[in-house]
């Protein structure tokens, strides 16, 4: 995945972002847009985004957004349960 988002031109993180570094990110249109990506073993670690309304996208997100050249936000989300 790390290789597809490289050659995509994105950057993978070599940690969790604080939910106040992806807040610095949405408000400074100058820093690039940060999106968390995640699979369904490692959603409990994504708990703290859930409760604050932060969106986690499965690895579908990705790899469907490689293929058409768009990112669709609403067709590949976690939900908290």
């Amino acid at each position: 995945m790390k290789s597809i988002v490289d050659c995509a031109g994105g950057k993978v993180l070599s940690k969790q972002p604080s939910f106040r570094k992806i807040m610095e990110h949405k408000q400074n249109k100058s820093l690039p847009e940060v999106i968390l990506i995640s699979c369904e073993n490692d959603l409990h670690l994504c708990r703290e985004y859930f409760l604050k309304n932060i969106d986690v996208h499965n690895a579908e997100f990705i790899l469907t957004g490689v293929l058409t050249q768009t990112l669709d936000y609403e067709s590949y989300p976690f939900t908290l349960l």
